[in-house]
């Protein structure tokens, strides 16, 4: 069923037009999720899969263009995600590097997609420590532990063999691959270069909720 609506059609409760500029991505089920994985731009994310769960029966989409960041803070996107009810399609456009790929693989099976230009990049993650021997020691076993998180993780959404994450993940310089390359690992599952193929349609209950809508205060 196509749930594309025409803007010309939507009307404010009082019968007016509803204007695009009124409108935003995230009541249409989308975000954009660009810049550094930091604690902003993952509280933003989260925000936006926590609100969608509760108002929403329909697919979610977040829109990624990273060159990577903070692994807890990226964790704690993918936990919101995987526990997600709606399903999440991740969309990969311009840079999906570093912890950006361990965001884009964690979308619904079927439905994580990137655009023809993208250009993805994946290698260790990395740190720094400092203190007492103690501290250090710590640290080190910190860093062991993300490791196993790593490689569970990749595991889990790709088809990836242990040796090939090691090999990608953990190799000695950062290693590039084209969206064909991330399909064939199983890190997304299509490669499109037409907004169409994004399938990026309302879904009954949004589209319901853009019907209803209250005109702006001016």
């Amino acid at each position: 069923m196509d749930m594309k609506i025409h803007l010309g059609k939507l009307l404010n409760l009082d019968g007016s037009r509803v204007d695009f500029n009124d409108i935003s991505l995230e009541s249409l089920g989308v975000h954009l999720m660009f810049g550094e994985v930091n604690l902003d731009t993952m509280k933003d994310a989260i925000k936006f899969v926590l609100k969608a769960n509760m108002l929403y029966n329909d697919d979610i989409t977040i829109v990624l263009n990273t060159v990577g960041g903070d692994t807890a803070d990226g964790f704690a996107l993918i936990d919101v995600m995987e526990a997600s009810r709606l399903h999440v399609r991740t969309v990969g456009m311009g840079n999906i590097m570093s912890m950006g790929m361990y965001i884009i693989c964690a979308g619904y099976k079927g439905k994580r997609v990137m655009l023809k230009n993208a250009s993805a990049m994946a290698h260790q993650f990395s740190g720094y420590t400092h203190g007492k021997f103690h501290e250090i020691v710590s640290t080190q076993k910190a860093f062991e532990y993300l490791k196993v998180q790593t490689i569970t993780h990749f595991k889990r959404h790709t088809n990836m063999t242990e040796k090939q994450i090691l090999d990608i993940m953990f190799g000695p310089t950062d290693r590039y691959l084209s969206p064909s390359e991330c399909k064939n690992f199983g890190l997304i599952d299509h490669v499109v270069d037409e907004l169409p193929e994004l399938n990026l349609d309302l879904g009954p209950t949004r589209a319901a909720s853009l019907r209803s809508r209250r005109p702006r205060q001016k």
